[in-house]
């Protein structure tokens, strides 16, 4: 059977180009051995988004997506796995045949999906139902928010559900296999009398439930999730993703709550690109899932203690994920719903729009645990808030001192001085750096030098891509094209080490006409800070770029107020500039 299955893959993925597959939604150059061109997954105005026809592969050396044609599909159209082999056999013109594992799967999406249809029934066409559907209008509940979010209840009765299910002849071992029974001696189903919100799959499909109370003065859990099951895995599921997911791609952005009515209500101020977890934690998955959608996350918890905590604890857990998190705060301890509630969608969602960063908030919350009466105290919070900033823009950096000289009632002169001495930089150059000549030459002549380095060690691409993100920081073309081949073959082909004679034999005859020319492995003298200093030079260069930008912006401005906003983004930008370009 696995044989089968992977010689209908190999058979889908063999009938298929990539290439054209990708041109449906970027244009693709022809460059070298591989294709070229700007990535769909992020922003960005310098193509580092390559395509090897030969291995059928794809790999951005931006946002790092890679994968082959199925998990281009993916992440492109919201398919699953099973929706993407569909389109690609359709494509090829192969019979599509469903495996048994999927057969099974779909047997147990459409049982829940029964399930989910006799609750709400329950909620919306029985007696026993009208004290629930009170209490959601009496939360602030219409019945267009409960059709959305298919709103459902449960019944009181012992096995209301195990007896509708039976009489669609559906097993009992399946039952029990999706959690919606027990049996104990005798059979009795798993939630009843609650509120039932329905848990999907990221392309829509039913895999579980969480029940809540409703009634007052009972005494059990407010809520009971479905336990583990062949198709749920409460570490896999972000709420509400099937409905948001094309609103947080369209906006760029996803704002992440705690709760099911607090995405619901979020939803309905207007919102629309919110989810919430199964618990507490933000789970590698759920981060991997998100950032195919986009690079910013918005926190936005309740404003109690518990709030505060999870916000920092899901912070910590995006640390590393290169994502851009900020974070809505909320006074007197209301969370998300309250706060609509009392002040309107108008007022929430200026909130998200204007959500503090990450290190805002982080101050903060630094700064409530501070007893101002303690010296001690007082030199935690300041160190603190230096290991905080210390990664930031200069400007940055200027505001969060200047909030600091404040709050410590300390000169500002004072703090500079011990941040200096803390965060200096004390090595000294080894070797003579790079001349101040002519800005384009220094460009050319630091990307020229990259490209031995490169050569050399992957450890000098590993710095270079930690340093960027991306490689989209190019004067020459040719210089471009023949470092994206150098790191497709370490990233994509991960080859440890690179034989320069061989390597030569992968270039165009224009690429390699500009090898022979300006690179000369054998001789180069290599220095550990002359590469330093190209990195700086590329990072000039990179803040150049953008201050050509704004000027252009400032010359097409019409209002006072914009010129004044291009002119101090120039002027901010001019002094990094400066600063990096101190050799």
């Amino acid at each position: 059977m696995a044989d089968l299955k992977n010689n209908f893959l190999d058979e889908v993925l063999k009938k298929n180009n990539i290439v054209d597959i990708i041109q449906e939604v970027t244009p693709l150059e022809k460059q070298g051995s591989s294709y070229l061109g700007l990535c769909p997954f992020h922003d960005e105005k310098t193509p580092s988004f390559r395509v090897s026809e030969e291995k059928q592969v794809y790999h951005c050396f931006g946002c790092k997506a890679s994968g082959n044609a199925i998990t281009f599909l993916k992440d492109t159209k919201g398919y699953t796995t099973q929706e993407a082999l569909k389109d690609l056999a359709q494509r090829a013109g192969i019979e599509y045949k469903q495996t048994k594992e999927r057969n099974i799967k779909d047997k147990y999406y459409q049982i829940n999906q029964e399930a989910l249809n006799f609750y709400r029934v329950i909620l919306n066409h029985t007696k026993e139902g009208q004290e629930a559907l009170d209490y959601l209008t009496r939360r602030g509940f219409d019945q267009t928010s409960i059709d959305t979010f298919d709103l459902g209840l449960s019944s009181h009765k012992k096995d209301a559900l195990y007896q509708a299910l039976k009489k669609k002849d559906y097993l009992d071992s399946d039952l029990l296999d999706l959690a919606l029974i027990r049996d104990d001696q005798t059979i009795y189903d798993f939630f009843r009398d609650r509120i039932m919100f329905p848990l999907h799959t990221e392309s829509g499909e039913v895999v579980g439930f969480s029940g809540r109370i409703y009634k007052e003065g009972e005494q059990t859990a407010k809520y009971i999730n479905s336990p583990q099951t062949p198709v749920f895995e409460k570490h896999k599921v972000l709420y509400n993703l099937h409905r948001a997911k094309k609103a947080i791609k369209d906006k760029n952005r996803v704002v992440i709550l705690e709760g099911f009515m607090d995405v619901i209500a979020a939803t309905r101020a207007g919102v629309s690109e919110s989810v919430a977890v199964m618990g507490t934690a933000l789970t590698d998955y759920h981060i991997r899932t998100l950032k195919r959608y986009t690079d910013e996350v918005i926190l936005c918890f309740d404003g109690d203690q518990a709030g505060q905590d999870a916000t920092i604890k899901f912070i910590e857990d995006l640390k590393q994920a290169a994502l851009n998190v900020n974070v809505v705060t909320f006074n007197d301890k209301m969370d998300p719903d309250e706060f609509i509630k009392k002040e309107g969608s108008k007022a929430f969602l200026s909130k998200v729009d204007n959500a503090l960063t990450q290190e805002e908030f982080l101050y903060n919350y630094y700064k409530m645990q501070v007893n101002f009466n303690k010296l001690t105290e007082m030199e935690k919070f300041k160190r603190r808030i230096f290991a905080l900033i210390k990664r930031l823009s200069s400007t940055e950096q200027n505001f969060f001192l200047t909030k600091l000289s404040e709050d410590l009632s300390m000169k500002l002169d004072n703090l500079e001085q011990d941040f200096k001495q803390q965060y200096k930089y004390t090595q000294k150059p080894r070797y003579e750096r790079v001349k101040k000549i002519d800005v384009t030459d220094k460009f050319i002549r630091a990307e020229r030098g990259l490209i031995h380095y490169f050569l050399k060690d992957k450890y000098y691409t590993r710095r270079f891509l930690k340093e960027f993100n991306d490689i989209a920081t190019y004067f020459d073309k040719d210089a471009r094209d023949i470092q994206f081949e150098i790191l497709e073959l370490y990233d994509i082909y991960q080859q440890i080490c690179i034989v320069p004679a061989l390597f030569i034999k992968r270039l165009s005859a224009t690429q390699r006409d500009y090898f022979e020319t300006y690179i000369d492995y054998k001789n180069y003298p290599y220095q550990e800070d002359e590469f330093d200093d190209f990195l700086e030079v590329m990072h000039e260069y990179k803040i150049r770029l953008k201050i050509k930008t704004l000027k252009k912006k400032l010359q097409e401005a019409e209002s006072i107020t914009e010129k004044i906003s291009y002119k101090m983004k120039i002027d901010q930008f001019n002094k990094e500039a400066k600063k990096h370009g101190k050799r």
